[in-house]
């Protein structure tokens, strides 16, 4: 029986949600022979070579998603489909989705009109009915989605995802080599709470090393942000987007990971420090608690001040840094990409493909 994926993400997803979504699907065609990735047109840079592709229709985005895509389909056989990125197919009953958040719901001036629509009919008639299956990736996530959305969480899957994807490509942190500088995502979105980060480098004494490497997509106000607010320029360094490659070297040299966010699925960025041994220092939510339990250090998510402190704290304790390193690999160890591709084979199988 044929396993098909749902390759729209392959041209509209960015960040964590794509990278879930790439890892899934190698992972899954590696376990299984039946797997097959259904795209549409894509650009020429990108390709998944390991997985078997078949282009379905002549268009792209919302219309392919939820006409092309499900008329394919039908036509052979109503496969099982497999939607790694939120949204699904809303008129197609044979299918499992990931619903990484609530996001839409709790942040709408972060998404378009149309997305925000997508996804509710998405999770209302392409997860929920009978015949489907909605999966998530943190306990605290199938809490906020069962409320959202006035169902029983016995109805949704657990299946944590992976953050091993640097430690798998050979990457590693060279502690030895370790600068005062601190990294974090500059991501776009008032929940992601970076200009805490600002604000934090702002209160730093004059007396320390800190600098702040802002790294993926930048949020355009940022800049800004800091010039109005008087933020030392010395102390903030914008990266914007780097390779996988990259990354990893920004990993090697950094004292700590910053993970200010406000509100989460899960949150691949802290995990995948830790897997490299560096350091976290993270927001006090309880996404944050369940997945980095005593790994990380913790600050109030909406005082600066406090995660200035942190930060000067794991510049001056060398063994505060040994020792953040020790458990937060440890802790990374229990999310591997492996384990997220067992847990949703295993749910195939319930399926009966």
């Amino acid at each position: 029986m044929t396993v098909a994926i749902n390759g729209r993400y392959l041209v509209s997803s960015f960040g964590g949600a794509r990278r879930f979504a790439i890892e899934l699907t190698e992972r899954l065609a590696r376990l299984r022979d039946d797997v097959v990735l259904l795209v549409p047109h894509l650009p020429g840079d990108v390709e998944l070579p390991d997985v078997r592709v078949q282009r379905v229709g002549r268009s792209g985005g919302p219309v392919w998603e939820q006409i092309e895509l499900p008329l394919w389909l039908r036509r052979h056989g109503s496969p099982l489909l497999l939607n790694p990125a939120t949204i699904a197919p809303f008129s197609y009953r044979h299918q499992i989705s990931v619903v990484h958040d609530i996001a839409p719901a709790m942040r709408p001036q972060d998404f378009t009109r149309l997305f925000r629509l997508q996804w509710r009919l998405a999770v209302r008639l392409g997860m929920l009915r009978r015949g489907q299956r909605l999966v998530t990736i943190s306990d605290a996530s199938r809490r906020e989605i069962a409320e959202c959305f006035g169902v029983d969480p016995g109805r949704i899957d657990l299946v944590y995802a992976g953050a091993d994807s640097f430690v798998a490509s050979g990457s590693a942190v060279d502690t030895a080599s370790s600068t005062a500088s601190f990294l974090v995502f500059g991501r776009q979105g008032a929940a992601k709470n970076i200009t805490a980060v600002i604000d934090a480098a702002r209160s730093l004494p004059p007396s320390s090393a800190i600098e702040v490497h802002f790294v993926g997509k930048l949020d355009p106000a940022l800049q800004p942000y800091a010039r109005e607010t008087g933020c030392p320029p010395e102390r903030l360094a914008w990266l914007g987007p780097v390779s996988d490659d990259e990354l990893a070297r920004e990993y090697r040299t950094a004292m700590g990971f910053l993970w200010p966010s406000l509100h989460e699925g899960f949150g691949l960025p802290p995990v995948e420090a830790q897997s490299l041994g560096v350091p976290v220092i993270a927001s006090d939510i309880p996404i944050n608690r369940e997945v980095l339990g005593d790994s990380a250090l913790y600050f109030p998510a909406t005082d600066p001040g406090a995660l200035a402190a942190r930060m000067t704290e794991l510049e001056e304790d060398a063994a505060l840094r040994a020792s953040l390193s020790a458990r937060g690999r440890e802790n990374a160890a229990r999310f591997t990409w492996d384990a997220t591709a067992a847990g949703w084979n295993e749910l195939i199988r319930r399926d009966g493909a």
